[in-house]
This record gives C-alpha cells, sequence and structure tokens, in this order.
C-alpha cells in the first residue's frame, strides 16, 4: 500500500462497474422487463397485448404533448446506500459516492426513510454541474471508525415507474437544425464511445445516403443497422471502435455503436444505465422546435421508441465529470476511499446496497420460467 503518513495508509477505493453489468439480458431475454404481464405477453412485442395484460385503466397510454407517452405506473419499494466495517482497522476520513435514482419524466423518486448515524453526513450531487441533472450521486463521509466498526447509510424510497410508448404521429420530428447547448454533453465522443471513428462516420453517410423520408426512418435505420449488424455476446466492456472491429457485443456496446451513429448523423444520444442494463435514447424536435427523448432497445426484443421497464433509472449519459477521477467517466460507479491504520490483513469492507425489494424477486422469478435457449 501507499503510504501517507507513517505507520497510515490510503484505502483502496472502491470503482467496480461490474456491479450493475448485463447478468440478466441475453437477446431474447427482454420479456423479463414486462413485469407484470403474463410471459406469454412478456416475450413478445404486441404493445396491444401489454395493454390487455394490465388492465384497461392504466394501460391507456398518456401522451404529454406530442411526445412519447407513458402507462401502467407501478409503485415499488427499495433501497440504496452503502454498509461499512472496518474491520481491526482504525479508519478516519471515511469517503463514499453511489449513484442514486432521481426524477425523469418517467420515474418518481420519494425517500420514505433514511438510516443515517449521528457521526455521518451526507449530500446528493446532481451532475452535470450548471446543466439539466442527468445523473444524481449520493456522496457520503464519516470522520471516524472504530476498530470492528460498522455502520450502514441506507435510504428507503419510493420509486414510482411507467411504461413508455411511442409518439401516434411519428412524421413530425426532425433533426435539430442547431444543437442547444445543454445538450453538448450528449453529442461528439464519450469515453469507451468513439463518434468520430471512420467505419462510424461512414456508416452514418451510408444510411443518410439511403435518403430516409422522415427524421423517425433515418434513427430507425441506425438502430435496425446495429441489431441486424452486431451479434449480441457477453464479454468485458470494451471501446465502440473495438467492438466494430469484430461486429460484436453486449448491451453496453452495442448501445455505445447506436450513440456513435446517431452523433456523427447530427443527433443528440446518450445511455441510459438500470441495474444490470443498459438502453441508448435519442433526441428529435417537433414540427413546433420543441425537443423530445425516445428510448429503444438495442439488445433484446424490438422496442423503438418505446421501453416497458420496471427496473429504476439510475443515470442518464455516459460522459461525466467528478472530482473523484482526472478523466470523465462512461459510468457514475461506486467510489470509497478512507486513511486507516492498518491492523492485521483485512482491508475495511465496503458493500453498496441496491435493493430492488419486490421486483428482485419478480425477476429472478420470471427468469426460471424462460425457456433454456433464450436464458443469460
Amino acid at each position: 500500500m501507499k503510504k501517507a503518513k507513517p505507520n497510515r495508509s490510503v484505502c483502496p477505493k472502491l470503482d467496480r462497474p461490474e456491479l450493475h453489468r448485463r447478468e440478466l439480458l441475453g437477446r431474447g431475454i427482454h420479456g423479463l422487463l414486462l413485469l407484470g404481464c403474463s410471459m406469454q405477453i412478456a416475450q413478445g412485442n404486441a404493445l396491444g397485448g401489454i395493454q390487455d395484460a394490465l388492465g384497461a385503466t392504466d394501460s391507456i397510454p398518456k401522451h404529454e404533448g406530442k411526445g412519447v407517452g407513458y402507462f401502467a405506473p407501478r409503485k415499488l419499494d427499495m433501497k440504496f446506500g452503502m454498509k461499512f466495517k472496518s474491520n481491526e482497522n482504525f479508519c478516519t476520513n471515511l469517503f463514499a459516492t453511489i449513484a442514486f435514482p432521481t426524477d425523469w419524466p418517467e420515474q418518481k423518486v420519494q425517500v420514505k426513510q433514511s438510516n443515517i448515524p449521528p457521526n455521518a453526513q451526507w449530500q446528493y450531487r446532481d451532475l452535470p454541474p450548471n446543466a439539466p441533472t442527468s445523473a444524481r450521486q449520493l456522496v457520503m463521509s464519516i470522520p471516524a471508525m472504530q476498530p470492528n466498526g460498522e455502520l450502514d447509510l441506507i435510504f428507503e424510497i419510493e420509486i414510482e415507474k411507467s411504461f413508455i410508448t411511442a409518439p401516434e404521429d411519428t412524421s413530425i420530428y426532425q433533426i435539430p437544425k442547431k444543437i442547444p447547448k445543454e445538450l453538448n454533453w450528449f453529442m461528439g465522443n464519450s469515453p469507451m464511445i468513439d463518434a468520430g471513428a471512420s467505419d462510424i462516420k461512414r456508416i452514418a453517410k451510408s444510411i443518410k445516403d439511403t435518403k430516409p423520408q422522415t427524421a423517425w426512418e433515418h434513427i430507425e435505420k441506425i438502430y435496425d443497422w446495429v441489431r441486424e449488424n452486431i451479434e449480441y455476446i457477453n464479454g468485458p466492456i470494451r471501446n465502440t471502435r473495438e467492438a466494430m472491429k469484430d461486429k460484436r457485443g453486449d448491451c453496453e456496446e452495442m448501445t455505445g455503436i447506436f450513440i456513435a451513429l446517431c452523433r456523427a448523423s447530427n443527433v443528440p444520444a446518450r445511455c441510459v444505465w438500470i441495474p444490470n442494463h443498459c438502453y441508448p435514447e435519442f433526441y428529435l424536435e417537433d414540427d413546433e422546435g420543441s425537443g423530445h427523448w425516445f428510448p429503444c432497445q438495442v439488445a433484446g426484443d424490438r422496442q423503438f421508441g418505446q421501453m416497458p421497464e420496471y427496473r429504476p433509472i439510475l443515470q442518464k449519459g455516459d460522459r461525466f465529470k467528478v472530482p473523484e477521477h482526472n478523466a470523465p467517466q462512461h459510468y457514475l460507479s461506486e467510489f470509497f476511499r478512507c486513511t486507516q491504520r492498518p491492523v492485521g490483513n483485512r482491508d475495511p469492507e465496503v458493500e453498496p446496497v441496491q435493493d430492488l425489494g419486490p421486483l428482485k424477486d419478480e425477476i429472478a422469478d420470471l427468469q426460471s420460467q424462460l425457456p433454456t435457449q433464450i436464458k443469460p
């Protein structure tokens, strides 16, 4: 370990993006996302069938303006936070961050109860600074922990999540002629996403040269190109440039390639991160100049402009600047550091808490019912 002071050391930080990555999703497993529906409906794509399974009232999409519609809202109790254990060490200046759900048009978050020890401090950090929030972190600090101490910082929250359906009239949308300043975060290159690569530019141009009749059709052609040309294979996260070489990747690479092609076509696009999965959103303007974000499912069953998903949104974006890292981050993974006086062989332990409550059991139950050939 690196010595900070005599007999004191800096505890290794916690930086584990794998905690949230792709344990569930393989091509064809999108049925897991349609929780609350029958397995027959869940493994299909028919929005009408989903609505029938959910019931007549909440299944009617409610469109806000000219954008997407929201339906089938569901409230779920969850827990987020961190657990600390000092083991044999005396620890000071404990500092940790974790992604924390925040409000989106399809998601409402309410803190119901918090379990915060008196000597602990916490605050929210919204990112990016001085711009519309695309991610929220829970930032926690603890002055000191005695040897063999344990401490939990847990928030009990209620998340109301709605399904998203595509707009009724897709012909009214257009690619922005001028990108709003606040959307610059969703253009150009990001960590792991190379929108300026020559093959990305070439494919983007070839799709544009087919002369799509509408902007919606243009983006759908990008979507279809990724699904038809990139083979879904689970594996370590890679840069889109690497994934393009062998035309293989999982949800992160397929999402990244779609985003790169959108940005190369002058369309803002971003990652949406949920537990164990990510998917993209793209941005278009309607005939009155108002902007709208639209989701799609690149890895999984075909879902373009719609998203039947109850897992909570952790963050939207793929280029975050935080004080804990010198370089921009593709994903806001958990982070931990402390100063310790080491005694024995065990460093302090930190366990991120991301308890999805009843949703976790429902996912496990649905997964057990899936046919063997589409299990992850």
